[in-house]
């Protein structure tokens, strides 16, 4: 990862901006890294995925407390289809 002093970020923010475009960029305070800049989609990508992981642990821990689902595994992947379609609408 290309990375930038907080100092080198603030002089040259157009250069760091044109980076950050292409791949995250780290910026560093003190010599450690404290900062990652990113493009607005890799950002919104990332939120998707919190979003998932955030389900995911949901329905372990919904395992984890006996609460299981009688739906059948082709009823999930449906439903998951109806879904994704409804969003892209």
């Amino acid at each position: 990862m290309e990375t930038f002093t907080a100092n080198e970020a603030k002089q040259h923010l157009g250069r760091v901006i044109d980076s950050a475009l292409q791949h995250p960029v780290g910026i560093t305070k003190h010599g450690r890294l404290t900062v990652v800049m990113t493009s607005e989609k890799e950002y919104q990508e990332f939120l998707e995925y919190k979003k998932v992981k955030e389900a995911v642990n949901e329905g372990f821990a919904q395992l984890d407390k006996g609460e299981v689902s009688t739906r059948s595994m082709d009823d999930l992947a449906l439903a998951a289809i109806a879904r994704v379609k409804a969003k892209q609408q």
